[in-house]
């Protein structure tokens, strides 16, 4: 079911920036309009190549380049720096700043000097034009990523896109057609699936352990304070502070990755089962207005952008329903006082596990709760063959706890010896897609709203996914430059 266009209409004001989700949207009703032709452009579609489960020639000694150098940009470069049988080979950025830090990285790890795109900031489709590349990451601002990514495979490389890889539904079905016709990986780089006790719940989860997963929750709680901080240099004007700050302009789950992925790969979406429709409620605003006018009415030149502004709601809660009928609920708030938590939650008909805001628990049979020495006993037995062989490496390097290390490792390792990848251009297209999906759905008083089916049926059959280094493992890293 999705709303009429009368209704949509009736309560399209509370939404005058609608215009934030990219470009081409006008007015409310521009927005309304682009997602129903959409819907019936895809309506009957089918599926041209089915990318989940492929596994793409194996490329023995793999050629990156990187668009964008931010933070993540950089620590990404720090991380496959360190791999043999990797060399990155461009870079761009329309900043040189970044440019030196990651060249001076290189150089210490006595690695070859980068080829550099720079000046404007088309510069990153020459980069993609390169014939000696095999992976292109994308580490721009969100608004940024969809466009870039399609270039990306059309121009014959794997895609590896940070969080979201769009912002538009259209822009995710982009990303699925490219990919399919190009034969050409779209990764999303979510860390969060990789997270070590993530990893293991959701090998508990495909091993029965909980019995059916009936109910997951996730979230992205995570209080982003000071609010509306201002960029210093070097950071450039479109940094995550910035961004942040226009964000908080627009309603729906602006961060819906790192609740959403995990919980999905739990519960087999896209694998076996594929989420039907979703409802999305949210709050009013009842601090950054307030904090926007108190800082533009302090005198500075920058905050008087966020003046007088209508702001996004505090918290944004949002229900989903499988074609099989199990739930998600999925939450985000970036602005209250609270404790950081992605909940991380499966309720099955056997047993429950969650990881916050408390220590993670499980409780086998949905009763006691594992003490210690069952919980080793757990990890043991369920810790999945690529989290045990790479956890200490992972630790050593970082990247919120070695998340960001696996993600990268993983993609690295898969590529270069031919293996499919744990995370599909469908996940990355479903999960992101929940950022327009409930900004739709908030705009008509929590309409529900059809999610597409990215798969276009091969969700019934697509392979489980398998955390294991069958036909990998051999990606090795460097401990101290040089």
């Amino acid at each position: 079911m999705n709303p009429s266009r009368r209704s949509f209409l009736a309560h399209s004001s509370v939404l005058p920036f609608v215009g934030l989700l990219g470009p081409g949207y006008k007015s409310p009703q521009d927005f309304y309009e682009q997602m129903e032709a959409t819907i019936a452009q895809h309506k009957d579609r089918k599926q041209v190549f089915n990318m989940c489960g492929y596994a793409a020639p194996a490329i023995p000694d793999l050629r990156v380049g990187y668009i964008g150098l931010g933070n993540r940009g950089y620590a990404s470069i720090q991380r496959l720096g360190r791999m043999e049988g990797v060399e990155i080979r461009a870079i761009c950025d329309v900043y040189d700043f970044p440019i030196q830090r990651a060249k001076d990285f290189l150089r210490l790890h006595r690695r070859p000097e980068p080829a550099v795109y720079t000046g404007s900031r088309d510069a990153w489709k020459a980069l993609c034009e390169r014939e000696d590349l095999d992976l292109i990451y994308v580490l721009t601002p969100t608004f940024y990523h969809a466009e870039m990514a399609v270039h990306v495979m059309a121009s014959g490389k794997h895609a590896a896109v940070e969080v979201s890889a769009a912002q538009r539904v259209d822009d995710c079905w982009r990303l699925v057609d490219t990919s399919e016709r190009t034969r050409k990986h779209c990764v999303i780089l979510e860390n969060c699936v990789y997270d070590f006790f993530e990893s293991m719940a959701i090998n508990m989860a495909h091993q029965g352990f909980f019995g059916d997963i009936v109910h997951a929750e996730g979230a992205y709680l995570h209080p982003e304070r000071p609010l509306f901080d201002e960029p210093k240099p070097p950071l450039s004007k479109e940094s995550a502070p910035w961004y942040g700050s226009v964000l908080a302009l627009a309603p729906g789950n602006r961060i819906p990755t790192h609740g959403t992925a995990p919980i999905c790969q739990a519960m087999k979406i896209g694998r076996g089962d594929r989420l039907d429709y979703l409802t999305s409620m949210e709050t009013d605003d009842f601090i950054r207005a307030k904090t926007a006018n108190a800082l533009a009415a302090s005198g500075s030149a920058y905050h008087q952008q966020f003046k007088n502004q209508r702001h996004a709601g505090n918290v944004n809660t949002t229900m989903i329903r499988t074609v099989s009928g199990k739930t998600l609920l999925v939450e985000f708030d970036a602005v209250n006082p609270r404790p950081y938590s992605r909940i991380f939650q499966l309720a099955g008909s056997r047993g429950f596990a969650q990881k916050y805001p408390l220590p993670p628990r499980i409780y086998p049979d949905g009763e006691h709760l594992a003490d210690a020495a069952e919980m080793k006993t757990l990890e043991r037995q369920y810790t999945p063959e690529l989290i045990r062989s790479i956890e200490d490496t992972a630790k050593r390097f970082g990247g919120h706890g070695g998340m960001d290390f696996t993600v990268d490792w993983r993609l690295v390792d898969n590529l270069r010896n031919g293996r499919p990848l744990d995370v599909d251009v469908y996940d990355a297209a479903l999960w992101s897609s929940i950022t327009p999906l409930t900004l739709w759905s908030v705009m008509n008083r929590s309409a529900p709203i059809d999610v597409p089916d990215f798969t276009c049926g091969a969700w019934r059959t697509n392979p489980p996914l398998r955390l294991t280094l069958d036909g990998g493992g051999n990606t090795v890293v460097r401990d101290v430059p040089g």
